[in-house]
């Protein structure tokens, strides 16, 4: 099984200023070809408040994506619409969407339907943000989503999802690598089943539209 950390409010003055709730998601944040937050699979929960552009603190329901962000500490600029009542992100861990580009959110490889502030989530959820150039989920950028399963027998089987277009596909074909060196491709299922010598980091390489991959330890 993957291995997953717990990440509350950085620090006890926003954990009294932005109270959070228990049921926590994975978040990683890719972006400029690399994970910019969350490179393995950390779990982060919510704040009930966000503050937008122009410091004005807004209530946030339980387990919600925007309360994810805050939570981290990092800085983060949400621009509130009174049309909606909701708000958008365009900066992220300190990287600005310019006017062509938008933060994409993924929940469980799929992009949300909803803004930031209205999408809750499970504590079994998976978040990604992905900045995106174009507008375009045809033509992504993407991230891999790897896992990894320790077998009876002591053998790891390792499975890769892409994410970054209307929903998650296998990683059919994507080059695994362990500590740093090239093992295999992955099957067409998106599976490779290895008996690792050893401590093992496994990741697969950013290349192309691929802008960053999750990598796991075991």
């Amino acid at each position: 099984m993957r291995t997953r950390h717990l990440l509350v409010a950085a620090a006890i003055g926003v954990a009294a200023l932005f109270p959070t709730t228990a049921s926590a998601a994975s978040l990683r944040v890719v972006s400029n070809a690399q994970n910019v937050f969350g490179g393995t699979a950390i779990d982060v929960a919510s704040a009930r408040f966000y503050v937008d552009s122009k410091g004005k603190r807004h209530a946030l329901k339980a387990n919600s994506a925007m309360g994810q962000i805050v939570t981290t500490s990092l800085p983060y600029t949400a621009i509130y619409d009174a049309t909606y009542s909701a708000a958008y992100l365009t900066r992220i861990v300190g990287t600005k969407a310019p006017s062509t580009e938008y933060w994409a959110l993924f929940v469980n490889g799929t992009m949300s339907m909803t803004g930031a502030t209205d999408a809750t989530l499970k504590a079994s959820d998976e978040v990604v943000w992905i900045l995106d150039s174009d507008y375009s989920a045809k033509n992504g950028p993407f991230a891999y989503d790897l896992d990894a399963k320790t077998n009876a027998n002591g053998t790891v089987t390792f499975s890769a999802t892409r994410i970054g277009g209307p929903k998650a596909i296998v990683a059919g074909g994507a080059p695994l690598q362990i500590n740093g060196a090239k093992i295999g491709n992955l099957a067409a299922d998106g599976t490779l089943t290895i008996t690792p010598v050893g401590a093992w980091t496994a990741q697969i390489p950013a290349k192309g539209r691929i802008a960053a991959s999750e990598t796991l330890a075991g």
